[in-house]
């Protein structure tokens, strides 16, 4: 068995058809470090959120690793091929090979471009910002980093309140990482209000882990609120 922790996948480009092959990570070789706050996962070594966009290298199509061979609607193959071909720019790096953050965060934002030309529903869209801004912290540009969480916050409101489906999270851990997002960006009375939220539901004490990371961060952004008025 290799020792090497990335292996090629095959993928067929569902807009263009290109077959091509892309980098992944043996389930074997991850190693997680720790979790942050918003949910981000830092790992030890190679990073599975650097290589969970796929890129098409020949329309750059991009989208998450999981969904990525997924058909697509046939009202939307021909405008989004064509608004991608009018974005595409000469001389990219290879997507397909070793990545570290700088690169992942290429591969996101074009998986952002995708997704809102795709026009999918707003959970989804959220998802793809928030991993978007979780790379560009690892790559230290703070101010991106912020352009990007402040998007995912946007359209994790908006498929909240519209009771839409949020990727992978329940309700408890959409109201968490809301409540988060507006305490990074410093909005600490809306934090304190979403972990409230949480914290009030009848089924927080289901979610245990839920519970114990809304309660810290409730208390933080109280403590965090009351330095900014000294």
């Amino acid at each position: 068995m290799s020792n090497n922790p990335l292996f090629l996948r095959k993928y067929v480009c569902p807009l263009c058809k290109t077959s091509f092959k892309s980098n992944s990570i043996r389930s074997s070789a991850v190693y997680v470090e720790r979790r942050e706050p918003d949910l981000h996962v830092i790992y030890r070594g190679h990073s599975p959120l650097h290589y969970s966009i796929i890129v098409c290298p020949t329309c750059e199509y991009a989208s998450s690793n999981s969904t990525f061979n997924e058909s697509l609607p046939a009202e939307i193959e021909v405008p989004l091929a064509r608004a991608l071909n009018i974005l595409k720019r000469d001389g990219r790096p290879d997507f397909g090979g070793e990545r570290d953050a700088d690169l992942a965060l290429q591969c996101f934002r074009l998986a952002v471009r995708t997704a809102q030309l795709k026009k999918v529903p707003p959970g989804e869209l959220a998802g793809v910002f928030l991993g978007t801004a979780w790379v560009a912290r690892e790559t230290g540009q703070g101010e991106i980093e912020s352009k990007y969480r402040k998007e995912a916050l946007k359209y994790y409101l908006e498929a909240y309140n519209s009771s839409s489906e949020i990727g992978n999270l329940n309700d408890l851990q959409a109201a968490y990482l809301i409540g988060e997002l507006y305490r990074q960006e410093k909005n600490y009375q809306e934090a304190v209000n979403w972990f409230n939220v949480v914290i009030s539901n009848p089924q927080i004490k289901s979610h245990p882990s839920i519970e114990k990371m809304a309660r810290e961060q409730w208390a933080l952004s109280r403590e965090e609120a009351q330095r900014e008025k000294e």
